[in-house]
């Protein structure tokens, strides 16, 4: 009998997750990697010009406005899962949805490949950034089941591979918008639910000490 209602209950389970859609359409695979491969810069410089990524992302993807993302530098991967995500409505911004809707997968890899190929700004990594806040970085935290945030960033903030977006010169108003869109699933295109889980095992305050981390080592005024 308790085998039955195991049974009826993992069914119960699965149904609802087997009806949910997928936080992306874009799987890395074998036809996805040839394409991003055989993307081009050249192009995706011609595209961008077109579709006046300047206006938010400034002239070569490093922003003046810090509610905009700084994409310079950023995998080409990852900035083509973004795209794509756009376009498909899995992220939802009715500007970028705009820019992108009626783009081929070509042309969004080829978008994706210039970006990358652009100096990123540089991180100030802030010197007074607390131990615990340094441990949440390198080593996580295993009471709250969260990885370092350099397993899948990178060591100094660089980004890994894939969907992994570099953080280090990032601006801290939206790495801080970021985070609070995961943790608020104002954002859902996280694959597997990553960042909202870790956004939501995240305090406000680690969050705001997290992006002082790795944001954009800004001029004086």
């Amino acid at each position: 009998m308790m085998r039955l209602i195991t049974l009826f209950i993992g069914m119960a389970v699965l149904v609802p997750l087997a009806n949910a859609e997928p936080s992306s359409a874009v799987a890395f695979d074998l036809p996805t990697i040839k394409l991003l491969r055989s993307a081009d810069p050249a192009n995706g410089e011609a595209l961008a010009e077109e579709s006046k990524c300047s206006k938010c992302h400034g002239d070569a993807g490093v922003s003046d406005d810090p509610d905009d993302v700084n994409i310079a530098g950023m995998s080409a991967s990852y900035l083509y899962k973004q795209l794509k995500d756009y376009q498909d409505e899995k992220r939802e911004d009715r500007d970028m949805y705009k820019k992108v809707k009626d783009l081929d997968d070509k042309q969004l890899a080829d978008l994706a490949a210039w970006f990358a190929t652009q100096q990123p700004a540089k991180a100030a990594f802030s010197k007074s950034t607390p131990a615990n806040i340094q441990k949440l970085i390198t080593h996580g935290d295993p009471e709250r089941l969260l990885k370092a945030c350099a397993a899948c960033h990178g060591r100094n903030g660089q980004g890994g591979q894939f969907d992994h977006p570099a953080l280090a010169g990032q601006n801290r108003t939206y790495l801080v918008d970021s985070m609070v869109a995961f943790k608020d699933e104002d954002r859902t295109n996280d694959i597997y639910s990553r960042m909202r889980y870790v956004s939501e095992a995240l305090t406000e305050e680690e969050i705001e000490a997290l992006a002082d981390y790795y944001a954009a080592d800004l001029p004086e005024e």
